[in-house]
């Protein structure tokens, strides 16, 4: 059986995988269809085509090699799990934290719910 942490670390390594292959499209779906982004631009990213909006205008400012570094996980309940982590690609390194909710119940399945990043 996995661990929490091992269940955020496997989701972000598809994170980097779909960011570095540039399907930001797929990367907003990663989010629950109501998922937050607060970026240091002090916005509000909300639902899957802002979100997918964001992270293009990323890519197409250059951001490549996204790495994520899973630092702690603890669990909020029987349906989250809060993320503190650090994040380099690159242009810029920094922190981040995420509220992943489980999205199907019994299951395994994970997403963002809030992401919050420097």
């Amino acid at each position: 059986m996995s661990t929490p942490f091992d269940t955020i670390d496997a989701a972000n390594r598809l994170f980097e995988q779909l960011f570095n292959a540039g399907k930001t499209d797929e990367v907003a779906k990663l989010y629950t269809l109501e998922g937050k982004l607060l970026p240091p631009d002090k916005n509000i990213y909300q639902g899957h085509e802002a979100i997918q909006k964001f992270w293009q205008g990323g890519r197409d400012a250059g951001i490549s090699n996204l790495k994520l570094t899973t630092g702690t996980v603890v669990e909020a309940g029987p349906d989250r799990l809060i993320e503190t982590s650090s994040y380099q690609h690159s242009l810029d390194r920094g922190n981040y934290q995420v509220i992943w909710k489980r999205v199907a119940e019994g299951k395994n399945d994970w997403q963002l719910e809030i992401d919050i990043f420097n």
